[in-house]
């Protein structure tokens, strides 16, 4: 069967070109880089695995909430919290995954013409001058962030159960620095397509 003309292939089958920690490496990559990607890739991996079983109390609560509601007149305090709180730990926690899998929305249209050496180039420059320098600003609020959280005991005002949110504002701290992370492993993958022409994964 003949390959898809690069413009007629969708973003899942571009993203699918990332071969996350299982994949290997080639061997003309330096050894250092080899060992950043498969630790950091590896990380994530396993973090994205984990945070994905979130799903399961987002979905036991708002299946309970709807037929606690309809069926007993009985609506809860605590589902629609449980369900938002889940769910924005999850974001963030598992934006790393995201990124490392290639599944973030970009520009495709035009990126996905280019050669693989100005793909790379591309990416280089993209990560070092605006993801990194942004992350790491964010990275330090989101930790004044939490920090102030974690010492007040912070509870949600906009709520009748008002549980505790500093979980969900670590969770954004440590979120970002899962992504500045994964950023230096794909820094890595951008800097061997732009020196040798082809994606490493």
């Amino acid at each position: 069967m003949s390959n898809p003309d690069i413009n007629e292939i969708g973003d899942e089958l571009l993203a699918e070109r990332r071969g996350g920690p299982e994949a290997e490496l080639p061997p003309d990559m330096h050894p250092v880089s080899k060992v950043l990607i498969k630790s950091i890739d590896t990380l994530n991996d396993w973090v994205g695995r984990i945070v994905c079983l979130m799903v399961v109390p987002i979905i036991f609560g708002m299946v309970y909430e709807v037929l606690a509601r309809k069926f007993f007149d009985a609506p809860t305090l605590w589902s629609y919290d449980l369900s938002r709180i889940l769910y924005g730990m999850s974001f963030m926690l598992g934006a790393a995954y995201g990124l490392m899998r290639g599944l973030h929305i970009r520009a495709d249209f035009l990126y996905r013409s280019f050669s693989v050496k100005t793909q790379g180039t591309v990416d280089l420059i993209l990560y070092i001058m605006l993801f990194m320098p942004a992350m790491l600003l964010l990275m330090y609020a989101g930790y004044e962030f939490a920090l102030k959280s974690i010492m007040q005991n912070e509870r949600a005002g906009d709520s009748t159960w008002a549980p505790i949110v500093w979980p969900v504002k670590s969770a954004l701290a440590i979120g970002v620095a899962l992504l500045v992370i994964q950023g230096i492993s794909e820094i890595c993958k951008s800097w061997y397509a732009a020196t040798r022409g082809r994606w490493p994964v």
